[in-house]
């Protein structure tokens, strides 16, 4: 094959990969900041966006030090999720899934201990007052976590959360 030729064909191969990688007519490109793909960080709007995408209400709210959290509940059962770590309320680097419950009845330590055993992901204890508490922390910081990850979390929680009701007795009427 001759040097025209060589130059022919290679600008032939440039111009049918630019083809088959160009948007269709008029179609914008989707960015990977923009798409499904994009990590996610601990940023309450997102954080919202996505639990309601699960079918969730949630609201947006700030501690007394500015950190945001999202108040959320499945079953009727609230929950919050903590954005921890932060730099003036904003720049968070971790989450935390929080649910505590208010009995009558004093848990038995044991109770939470075979939890803790048992289960993981989510840690269980007993706070000042002899109610039960159950946690999950997330890492976000260094870039966050792909959106699928952050969902799959999300799920585990719930299940965890729904498990741990039934772990420790729960009813709303306590």
């Amino acid at each position: 094959m001759n040097g025209d030729m060589r130059t022919l064909m290679a600008a032939a191969t440039i111009l049918g990969s630019a083809f088959w990688l160009a948007p269709a007519s008029g179609a914008q490109p989707v960015l990977p900041a923009q798409g499904q793909n994009a990590n996610v960080t601990a940023d309450p709007q997102v954080l919202a966006a996505l639990v309601r995408s699960e079918g969730y209400k949630v609201t947006i709210d700030h501690t007394d030090d500015g950190d945001p959290f999202l108040q959320t509940d499945v079953d009727g059962t609230p929950f919050t999720i903590f954005l921890n770590n932060c730099i003036a309320g904003k720049s968070c680097r971790t989450v935390q899934f929080y649910a505590g419950f208010s009995v009558s009845t004093p848990r038995r330590l044991d109770l939470i201990n075979r939890w803790n055993q048992q289960k993981r992901f989510a840690k269980a204890y007993i706070d000042d007052q002899n109610d039960p508490r159950l946690e999950m922390d997330l890492n976000l910081a260094g870039g966050g976590v792909a959106r699928g990850n952050f969902l799959e979390n999300f799920r585990v929680w719930i299940r965890l959360l729904t498990a741990f009701k039934k772990h420790i007795g729960w009813n709303d009427a306590e």
